[in-house]
């Protein structure tokens, strides 16, 4: 043990791995890694609320339910209640890529294709996995869902293409649909019973009914890259959002079957999740450009505006100085952000240098 121990990392809003939303009451919080650790923020103000410790390894999973927040670092996963460790699952010997929140239930898919199912009921006691299936070995698995009013049965997408039907109990593989010959990378449940939506490294996004196999629409990004998020409107609009490695947001409408608006600059970075509020007209995007932003659908001709947002540099600050004795950080960086961070509240943190210039370019018509 050195004399300095990490204690926080100020500045730092989220990392490359997919956050998680819940409600909890009338509030809902989100969870997000940063490196080693995770911090918790409310989503009415985005204010920081909880931080974990400091994990031996970088994290690369996460699911939250309740007061739990369930990591995955390396082959472990660990089980905190609020900001304590209660648990440390050990059973993969791959390490563990994704973990879907199931009922009462965890599941952990790791890079050889283990599949453990983790009962979180007296989680202090029951540190064996309840349940176990093995992949073909043929499938490098990428993402998992849970097709809704679907009992106990998971869908699972790969990389080679093909996504497969999975009962959890029986532990038996009910369907294999043969995909469209291109990776697939991200996969979400549709408000519309057995609609999923499926995207692809190719850059196309696959409305698809699930109960009979068949296609409902198809969708393709502009942009170069693959489609690393979805996420569907529930809140009466007929709304998909997508995000892809290129950073940009497309909003689609299932009705017309066709594009609807395009937030061309959302982030600087690939995007790394998107989530609609039930029942509201917010959509929360993340992306590896260490920020957080969430839109709002209020304006007349239905383009997203910007509500709120936490962001820090995206790329690594060079300068760095103590500031008001201490309790700010002034900071400059390779990003061309020149930046306040408080070390006291991380609400006071703000950039100072690119407010004026954003508005500026899109009056003149001109690229920042």
């Amino acid at each position: 043990m050195g004399i300095f121990e990490p204690y926080r990392a100020i500045g730092y809003i989220t990392s490359g791995v997919p956050f998680s939303v819940q409600r909890l009451g009338t509030e809902t919080f989100v969870t997000v890694t940063v490196g080693k650790a995770f911090q918790i923020y409310n989503c009415s103000k985005l204010n920081l609320v909880l931080i974990g410790p400091q994990l031996p390894k970088k994290i690369r999973a996460l699911a939250s339910y309740r007061d739990y927040t369930f990591v995955a670092y390396g082959t472990d996963i660990a089980v905190f209640k609020r900001a304590h460790q209660v648990a440390n699952w050990s059973r993969h010997s791959a390490k563990v890529n994704l973990l879907l929140l199931f009922g009462d239930h965890i599941l952990s898919v790791d890079a050889d294709g283990n599949v453990f199912i983790w009962s979180f009921k007296g989680i202090e006691d029951n540190l064996a996995p309840i349940g176990h299936i093995k992949l073909d070995a043929k499938l490098t698995p990428t993402c998992i869902m849970h097709p809704d009013t679907y009992l106990n049965k998971v869908l699972i997408g790969s990389q080679e293409g093909p996504l497969q039907l999975w009962n959890i109990s029986t532990k038996k593989k009910l369907y294999e649909f043969k995909g469209w010959n291109s990776g697939v990378c991200s996969c979400v449940s549709s408000p519309a019973l057995d609609v999923i939506a499926v995207g692809c490294s190719d850059g196309t996004i696959h409305v698809h009914n699930i109960r009979y196999d068949e296609e409902v629409v198809t969708f393709k990004h502009s942009a170069r890259g693959t489609v690393t998020a979805l996420s569907f409107s529930t809140d009466g609009q007929p709304l998909l959002a997508s995000g892809g490695s290129s950073g940009v947001i497309s909003i689609w409408n299932l009705e017309k079957k066709r594009l609807q608006s395009v937030i061309r600059e959302a982030h600087e970075s690939s995007i790394i999740s998107l989530h609609f509020f039930a029942n509201e007209p917010v959509l929360m995007s993340s992306s590896a450009d260490n920020s957080i932003k969430m839109w709002i659908f209020d304006t007349t001709d239905g383009d997203p505006r910007l509500l709120r947002f936490r962001s820090g540099h995206s790329a690594p600050p060079l300068c760095i100085r103590f500031y008001a004795n201490g309790r700010h950080i002034l900071s400059a960086g390779q990003d061309r952000a020149f930046r306040l961070f408080s070390t006291i509240q991380d609400q006071q943190s703000r950039e100072l240098s690119q407010g004026h210039i954003s508005k500026r370019a899109k009056k003149l018509r001109m690229k920042v």
